[in-house]
């Protein structure tokens, strides 16, 4: 039965992993050790159970190693891209730098819509006339230039399907949506003002953005080139599992006492191996961790509890220990009155008129 559920999940296992250039499925993969250690030890066999640990151990460092390999590749793929998100991100934050500048200097101006300059309170229906001139639809996405606030121009994008936008440009050209049924000009200029005092936090954004990716690009050249940690225990594990399966193989062929003692040192060499080399130990950074921390709450739980029961014993139960053995008579006393309840199935009637029938 172990030997059938075996050689099913090492097919499903291919096709589980994804791989789209693989049309056919064999016989061989790695998800169904756990199968084939049940199997060893049914075989009542020690060498081939340790064979079948051998493959798992074998099965774990392939996992290890593909992961490694995923991060050089993403590593090399990083260092391509990051240069030029960097030089982005950099050019952003003077852009944005700049526009600060500028509204700051322009922060008492007056706003000019079109050619003339107006208030605050005259520039709303200066740009209501504005908007009046502008098509209802719009054939394609075309941008119509407003006015100007604080030293940036600003405008509006009209789409042929949606809501217009308001765009405000100086250094950077920075965009909003506006709602489809509220894009008159209080909705415009309020708009506009959100744009402009949000340039501060959208810079200190970008300062951020900056920071992390030249971390990021630090971390990635650190990691690139680095060889896999576990690739001599790969190599010697391999090389002792190939010598066990060819020992087996062998003895079950030709049952002879010379070759046990082969398979007994081979076994050996493998425990010790296994002993001294362990996966956690490998820069992986949840392995070890998690399980000593589950481990540790799980002990610190139960010894807590401990100490929660064993504490209150000696202050808290002694006074309240007397009490109870009163208690204890009463309750043997109504068990003889728990006779009538023994008593109700003789009053019965449906079983007498079943007994009619």
């Amino acid at each position: 039965m172990w030997q059938a559920l075996e050689t099913k999940a090492r097919f499903i296992a291919q096709v589980m992993s994804g791989a789209s250039t693989v049309r056919r499925a064999e016989d061989i993969g790695g998800q169904e050790l756990s199968y084939a250690e049940v199997k060893a030890i049914a075989s009542g066999n020690p060498a081939v159970l340790t064979l079948a640990e051998a493959d798992a151990e074998l099965q774990r460092l392939a996992v290890l190693k593909r992961h490694h390999a995923d991060e050089q590749f993403l590593a090399r793929r990083k260092r391509r891209e990051l240069p030029g998100d960097i030089a982005r991100l950099e050019h952003r934050r003077e852009a944005l730098a700049q526009d600060i500048a500028t509204a700051t200097a322009h922060a008492r101006e007056p706003i000019s819509i079109g050619e003339r300059r107006y208030s605050r309170e005259d520039a709303s229906e200066a740009l209501a006339l504005r908007l009046k001139t502008l098509p209802t639809l719009a054939p394609q996405t075309h941008t119509v230039p407003l006015g100007i606030y604080r030293g940036l121009t600003f405008g509006l994008v009209l789409h042929p399907h949606g809501a217009p936008e308001i765009c405000v440009e100086g250094a950077l050209r920075r965009c909003a949506q506006l709602a489809r049924d509220f894009h008159g000009p209080r909705a415009i200029l309020n708009a506009v003002e959100r744009l402009i005092g949000s340039y501060e936090t959208e810079r200190a954004k970008t300062i951020r953005d900056v920071g992390i990716a030249q971390s990021q690009q630090r971390d990635y050249e650190a990691r690139l080139g680095t060889p896999f940690a576990h690739t001599g225990y790969l190599d010697e594990l391999t090389s002792l599992r190939h010598q066990l399966e060819s020992a087996l193989s062998s003895t079950a062929q030709q049952v002879s006492d010379a070759t046990l003692p082969d398979v007994g040192a081979i076994v050996e060499r493998l425990k010790t191996l296994k002993a001294t080399h362990t996966l956690e130990a490998a820069p992986e950074r949840t392995a070890t961790r998690s399980i000593a921390t589950v481990e540790d709450a799980i002990t610190t739980r139960i010894r807590q509890r401990e100490q929660a029961e064993a504490a209150p014993q000696p202050d808290d139960e002694p006074p309240p220990v007397a009490p109870p053995p009163p208690a204890a008579p009463p309750v043997t006393t109504p068990e003889p009155p728990a006779t009538p309840a023994q008593a109700r199935p003789q009053p019965w009637a449906p079983p007498q008129q079943l007994r009619l029938f």
